[in-house]
């Protein structure tokens, strides 16, 4: 073995070393600083998700428990079941829908019950039941309207808006005529 290829042996193996330290230098300069800057953000962004997913666990079991609670804050009353009335209950019905006039500044300017002819019939075993139509014409503005049209469907008594037109009134025009068809229904 000649020293001269010895010398340029070592030559070699240096230039190797000093190229794959320089290789990982580079690696670990440029392209592991990327990927540690990637996989923090990534820390960052499973930290947040953890964080919306136990926010979202917590808000279904706040409605998981909201629904089995009857008298929850906030929670709307349940639908209570309506009644339906006799035919001797109807003056008082009558006299029910007036009052909710009179709360509103609502006029009435006339209130009939009519027979509706059709008879339906209901499940096995209970009365027939003979619907109802209550005319009214009323005279008032759009809001007390809509305020005396829900009360009207707050009321115990099973009823329901059957016909509904609203005309102008020619010497006010704040003020409404409005022909109102309410139907019940009434057991003998």
């Amino acid at each position: 073995m000649n020293p001269a290829n010895i010398q340029l042996d070592k030559q070699k193996k240096i230039l190797i070393v000093i190229f794959f330290v320089l290789i990982a230098y580079m690696d670990n300069s440029y392209i592991l600083k990327a990927q540690r800057t990637g996989l923090s953000s990534l820390d960052l962004k499973i930290a947040r998700l953890n964080t919306d997913l136990v926010n979202l666990n917590r808000g279904l079991e706040n409605m998981r428990s909201s629904k089995t609670k009857p008298g929850a804050p906030g929670q709307k009353k349940a639908i209570s079941s309506s009644m339906i009335l006799r035919e001797s209950q109807i003056s008082e019905l009558l006299q029910e829908i007036s009052t909710a006039a009179n709360k509103f500044d609502i006029k009435i300017a006339q209130i009939r019950p009519s027979r509706q002819a059709l008879k339906e019939k209901s499940a096995i075993g209970q009365d027939k039941l003979t619907s109802i139509l209550i005319n009214l014409e009323l005279i008032c503005d759009y809001h007390n309207l809509g305020r005396f049209i829900q009360a009207l469907e707050n009321l115990p008594v099973f009823m329901g808006v059957q016909e509904l037109e609203i005309s102008t009134q020619l010497p006010d025009y704040m003020k409404q005529k409005v022909t109102l068809v309410l139907k019940t229904y009434v057991t003998k």
